[in-house]
């Protein structure tokens, strides 16, 4: 089965849920999907969530605008510090970065996760 999540209802296929809560238990899902969706300033409570759902080597996947990672060495190391192995880091064109990630133990915590920022979007006028 397939569940999406988000804050505003759009159809009856979708769960209104804000990303750091969703109503799904521990351990029940195969892939969690970051599609430009890590918008919130907390992000972070994001991606804790999708690794509480995500089953023991469940992946995860993060597409995310380039000029939103100050530093992508740094974000993926962040993410694999949370208990993830990264799998595939691609960036594709200039405006898109995309990474794959397996569901493995936490590593030490060095604060490289609770460090992780990101940029507001910016739009360049055509």
């Amino acid at each position: 089965a397939v569940v999406s999540t988000q804050s505003t209802g759009t159809n009856d296929h979708v769960i209104v849920a804000n990303s750091n809560k969703v109503p799904l238990g521990n351990k029940s899902v195969d892939i969690a999907v970051f599609c430009l969706s890590l918008m919130g300033t907390d992000f972070k409570d994001f991606i804790r969530e999708a690794r509480r759902v995500l089953k023991s080597k469940g992946t995860l996947v993060i597409a995310e605008v380039s000029s939103r990672i100050p530093n992508v060495t740094e974000f993926v190391a962040g993410v694999e510090e949370l208990g993830f192995k990264t799998l595939q880091k691609e960036e594709p064109n200039s405006f898109f970065t995309e990474m794959i990630f397996k569901k493995i133990k936490p590593k030490e915590n060095k604060g490289l996760f609770e460090s992780l920022e990101l940029k507001p979007c910016t739009y360049k006028k055509r």
